[in-house]
């Protein structure tokens, strides 16, 4: 009986849809149809699907918006042949055949019988180059090959202008800041259909690189900008490397607004001096931030930071970050960058977590160097540390794994970037590894049993499959080479599960089991597989499976599983991610989600 309620409700309502889609006569309520639309066009083959667009848009462009009569018609009928004439001509069809004629159909007043005729293709390419360009053979064939509208790709107008003004920005970015375009033109044989192109491109003379003037500081004094630059005077002008000057500026406390630019007008001789104009940031600034994860709970942030100690140019940043696993307090001193790049810095922290049952306390103090290059897509980060850190570690229910170290450690970091965006990747690969040694002292061994070695491996593949459909593939691999693991501090080892790595396992639960708590381990691996289908423009689903383990036995039994289901929101920091996850060796479900907001 429910069943058969239910089948004339569903019945019911497909009959209300389909008389509201139809308009149906006998239904007094019904709205009368609209009068069909002015035109529409029949093409006798399928078209391109860029013609399309531009067809579409020459049809909207004629009649939206507009209450076409009788009188209006013949006119309106003349001005869409003449553009659906010429903007086929930038498509490349130079003799197509068009015919206006009533729509029997009753689909529109007018149909406009179509027939493209044969897609005119470029069959010959000609690139010269004057001035001292001309003098560089090898350069100007590595151009000529990356000319972007080659023989035997269709003609279409914008390829044509956009290839122009791509090879003289190559041309620009490196030694001829001044190139131009001195002529081109393009031989269109409309009954043969054939494109024949030429370009003359004048790169004008080899600039090198000037002195720099600095507009805008006030507080600072030229010299503090000089040490961001690249550049030495006499060095070829490169536009990438003017790029990486200006965020290199642009990265620092220092400055709110930063242009870098060269003008060649002001040159002398073959020599370009450099502009910058900056805008100086507060020197003081306070920052408030509030997230939550399901790892972790609430999580909240106090940060400040000063751009200036003691009338130097030396940046302080700190802040107390609190939530339910830790609380840290931080302070780090940014020295001005040298010369090459490099960034120095010293810090201290003091720090406690308690999560899966240990408990830490522990302080450090270190100093680090950084160093950041980008080149074109991609960028590297590197990182190298020597920290020294005293540690108490207590695991509950286990009094023999308390432990009291005091360690000196250095630490090697890289990481690259390859990816299409930092926020919302959807092609690409990050690649982060690092390595550390460590010697110290521990409660429970002497001190030539102390020492350590670290090695972790991060990897992350983006794979677009289609505009809409996006492979994700991530693994981490972690090894610390000790005798004893208790006399390594806890941030060297390994544990695993939660958002971003193993999901369907709570924060930090997969590790080295000792007693109900869960302690770090010597061994990690993590594999993961997602694929995302954005169904909206922000809105996507995701099915994945994560597999991974933390254990200074790992492979003695399978990796732990998680697999599930997710929901995906694109934002400008990127997406946030509800899943939700079954794991296999406990047999819970669990939801993952985080969200952070700053203010």
């Amino acid at each position: 009986m429910h069943r058969l309620q239910t089948l004339l409700f569903v019945g019911f309502v497909a009959l209300g849809v389909a008389n509201a889609a139809e308009g149906l006569p006998d239904d007094p309520a019904a709205p009368a149809r609209s009068a069909p639309r002015l035109a529409r066009f029949e093409v006798t083959a399928t078209p391109p699907v860029e013609t399309s667009k531009v067809l579409d848009r020459v049809l909207s462009d004629a009649t939206e918006g507009r209450i076409i009569d009788s009188e209006d018609e013949e006119r309106i009928l003349r001005r869409l042949r003449r553009q659906t004439i010429d903007v086929l001509a930038t498509e490349g069809f130079f003799t197509p055949t068009l015919t206006v004629a009533a729509d029997e159909s009753g689909r529109a007043r007018y149909v406009l019988r179509l027939d493209l005729g044969p897609r005119t293709r470029v069959t010959e390419v000609v690139i010269e180059f004057t001035g001292e360009l001309a003098q560089q053979p090898q350069r100007a064939e590595q151009l000529r090959a990356g000319w972007e509208l080659p023989v035997d790709k269709p003609f279409r107008d914008d390829l044509w202008s956009a290839a122009k003004t791509r090879l003289v920005n190559r041309i620009r970015s490196r030694d001829f800041a001044a190139a131009r375009l001195a002529d081109s033109v393009a031989l269109i044989d409309s009954e043969k259909a054939t494109a024949r192109l030429r370009v003359e491109v004048d790169s004008g003379a080899a600039y090198t690189m000037g002195s720099v003037e600095v507009r805008g500081l006030e507080r600072y004094d030229t010299a503090l900008v000089e040490r961001f630059n690249p550049f030495t005077v006499g060095d070829p002008y490169d536009a990438d490397r003017l790029l990486e000057f200006q965020r290199r500026l642009q990265r620092t406390a220092f400055f709110s607004s930063v242009i870098v630019d060269v003008d060649p007008a002001r040159g002398e001789g073959n020599r370009l001096p450099l502009l910058v104009e900056v805008r100086e940031a507060k020197s003081k600034r306070a920052s408030f931030a509030l997230g939550y994860s399901t790892d972790i709970g609430v999580r909240g942030e106090i940060a400040y930071r000063q751009a200036t100690l003691f009338g130097y140019p030396y940046s302080l940043q700190s802040g107390i970050g609190l939530d339910r696993t830790r609380q840290v307090a931080y302070a780090d001193v940014y020295l001005p960058p040298k010369p090459g790049g490099e960034q120095d810095a010293v810090g201290a922290l003091i720090e406690l977590t308690d999560n899966e049952g240990v408990k830490t306390d522990r302080w450090a103090v270190g100093a680090q160097r950084t160093f950041t290059r980008e080149s074109g897509t991609k960028s590297y980060d590197t990182r190298l540390a020597l920290n020294f850190q005293h540690e108490t570690r207590e695991v509950v229910g286990a009094p023999e794994e308390e432990t009291v170290n005091d360690v000196v450690s250095t630490t090697y970091a890289w990481t690259r970037r390859d990816v299409d965006s930092i926020t919302m990747p959807t092609r690409g690969t990050l690649l982060t590894l690092s390595g550390t040694a460590g010697l110290g002292r521990s409660s429970v061994t002497d001190f030539l049993n102390t020492g350590f070695l670290r090695g972790y491996g991060r990897y992350t593949l983006y794979v677009p499959l289609s505009p809409r459909d996006q492979l994700i593939l991530r693994t981490e691999l972690g090894y610390v080479a000790v005798d004893d693991p208790r006399v390594v501090p806890n941030e060297f080892l390994f544990r695993t599960g939660g958002v971003g790595t193993v999901r369907g396992y709570s924060f930090q639960s997969l590790g080295r089991k000792v007693g109900t708590a869960t302690t770090g381990s010597t061994k990690l691996a993590v594999f993961s597989a997602e694929y995302v289908r954005w169904l909206w423009e922000d809105w996507g689903a995701a099915v994945f499976v994560d597999a991974g383990d933390a254990s200074d036995d790992l492979f003695s039994e399978p990796l732990a599983l998680g697999y599930g289901l997710g929901m995906r929101y694109r934002t400008l920091a990127g997406p946030l991610a509800l899943d939700v996850a079954y794991a296999d060796r406990t047999n819970d479900v669990r939801v993952h989600f985080s969200i952070n907001i700053a203010f």
